[in-house]
């Protein structure tokens, strides 16, 4: 323990159970982590989801579903203490990363983190941008590997992004124009300069059935968009494509509705349908978020080359958290932050 040393959590209490502040004792770091004191802490969609319920049943098989509990995955802020085997960071350091599913997330005053999940922020750089990114980096990341593309292989390659738009879709727009990709996004008309901005060559209308205009002649093709359109993103892959990646598949959903052996037997008949659809030897892949190194490693080379970034819209403290929430709940433009200092 450290020795009297308190902080402060925001307490998700359970669906339609709103928020508490609470105090808690800071526990000293094990071996391998690091305590960070927090400046900033993302509000991402799956927290929203998680506070109503969502993903319990097979959260619970990583002790990541039981209410009460503290959500958020990424934050950015300053090193106040280090386990055992440590030795990449020292107190003080300015630092950003992200958290695997859990109940003692980031939404509080301090956050204890594995030191391999967690980089080092220059002097300058702004800890509440950095805050925004790593969870949405990650998860746009795997998506990407999920459907076959990499930094060696991406350039000149076509590549269609449905929900280009969102934080994932903002970070895939970046990430594979900086790779050489040939990228089309799919997005609302009020949308189509951020995407072009983001690096989209070409921007096709989400409203006026986009899939009728668009010819098969993509490499890759990544959904964060819905669910609802996964089998027409397939259906516009050429033959040899690399392959499609879904961050909005009903793997959680599946479980949450229909129990353990039903849920297993719906998921592998979704997967089994959808696969069908693939051209011959293309990847099809779910992406599930996980703190991957590689990851965190391209996101590091990417900040550093200014080269990623996503919009702030709302910073709240932990007892305005509920304000942040409402804003992603919504899906109004730009990111959410809780500055819990």
């Amino acid at each position: 323990m450290i020795t009297n040393a308190t902080g402060v959590t925001l307490v998700c209490l359970g669906p339609s159970s709103g928020f508490e502040v609470r105090s808690v004792l800071r526990r000293r770091p094990a071996a391998g982590e690091i305590e960070v004191a927090v400046a900033a802490a993302s509000v991402n969609p799956i927290d929203v989801r998680r506070a109503q319920g969502y993903g319990r049943r097979l959260l619970s098989l990583v002790g990541a579903g039981r209410f009460p509990m503290v959500l958020g995955n990424d934050f950015a802020g300053t090193v106040t203490a280090l386990g055992d085997n440590v030795d990449a960071f020292k107190i003080g350091d300015r630092v950003y990363g992200v958290k695997p599913p859990s109940t003692e997330g980031a939404h509080a005053s301090h956050v204890l983190v594995k030191a391999a999940h967690v980089l080092p922020a220059r002097a300058g750089q702004d800890l509440q941008a950095l805050a925004a990114l790593p969870y949405s980096f990650v998860t746009m990341w795997l998506a990407v590997r999920g459907a076959g593309l990499t930094r060696q292989n991406a350039a000149g390659r076509r590549v269609l992004v449905h929900g280009a738009a969102g934080g994932l879709g903002t970070l895939a727009l970046q990430m594979m124009s900086a790779w050489g990709a040939s990228v089309t996004a799919i997005a609302r008309p009020p949308d189509f300069a951020a995407c072009q901005e983001a690096g989209a060559l070409e921007v096709v209308d989400s409203s006026s059935k986009p899939f009728a205009t668009l010819s098969r002649t993509f490499d890759a093709t990544l959904n964060f968009a819905t669910w609802d359109d996964d089998l027409a993103l397939m259906g516009v892959l050429r033959d040899g494509a690399l392959g499609h990646a879904t961050a909005v598949h009903p793997l959680l959903a599946n479980f949450d509705e229909l129990g353990w052996v039903r849920g297993v037997l719906k998921t592998l008949s979704d997967k089994r349908r959808h696969r069908a659809a693939l051209p011959k030897n293309a990847r099809y892949a779910w992406t599930v978020f996980k703190p991957e190194t590689p990851a965190l490693q391209e996101l590091r080379e990417l900040v550093e080359q200014q080269r990623v970034g996503l919009p702030i819209a709302i910073q709240e403290s932990l007892a305005g958290a509920a304000q942040a929430f409402d804003h992603v709940k919504k899906g109004r433009r730009g990111r959410a932050l809780i500055l819990p200092g």
